[in-house]
């Protein structure tokens, strides 16, 4: 699911968008989306894992799972290398980070996770603002077709681009959104 989707743009920007510019729009979102993700670290839609191998070491108590955070975990199972057993996921405790709980008595046991990770939607809404005002940034320059200007200006109207024209996330946006970078093993 998207953060924004190019109608909460259009309603932002107090705007009607042609066919063509929701186009633009979607496309837009979406590119500074996948942007945002490599530069946390993290999914920022929810995505189901399934079937992720660990081995583990002898006397191990945590699986850290590679995506994060996790919402949810379906299914656990431990056991030998090719004959893992199912295990019942509530006697268990789940983190953000991972599963809590196992022990692992021999070297090479492995365990098969199945889970959801990916922002939660309180965490989604936070990002909302920071992503409206970032593609606002990209979508004025192409309505306004005016790629690297500082400023505009047309029958005495004088328009001052954001970020002296520059387009994508700046600076102060990407200090903001630290606090969402993923911390962790992987």
């Amino acid at each position: 699911m998207a953060i924004i989707t190019y109608q909460d743009l259009a309603t932002y920007m107090n705007r009607t968008f042609t066919a063509g510019e929701q186009a633009a729009a979607n496309t837009m979102i979406g590119a500074l989306e996948r942007e945002l993700s490599r530069i946390l670290g993290r999914s920022l839609a929810g995505a189901a894992i399934s079937g992720e191998k660990h081995i583990l070491r002898r006397g191990q108590h945590q699986i850290f799972l590679k995506e994060y955070p996790v919402l949810s975990v379906t299914a656990l199972s431990i056991g030998d290398l090719g004959s893992e057993v199912a295990q019942t996921v509530t006697d268990f405790d789940i983190w953000p980070w991972g599963i809590d709980g196992i022990f692992a008595t021999t070297t090479g046991t492995s365990a098969l996770v199945s889970y959801t990770a990916g922002m939660s939607s309180s965490d989604q809404q936070q990002l909302e603002a920071l992503m409206l005002r970032v593609t606002v940034r990209e979508m004025s320059q192409i309505l306004a077709d005016a790629q690297g200007l500082e400023r505009f200006r047309a029958e005495g109207v004088e328009m001052t681009f954001a970020n002296k024209g520059m387009a994508g996330f700046t600076d102060e946006d990407l200090k903001w959104v630290r606090r969402y970078r993923r911390r962790g093993v992987y």
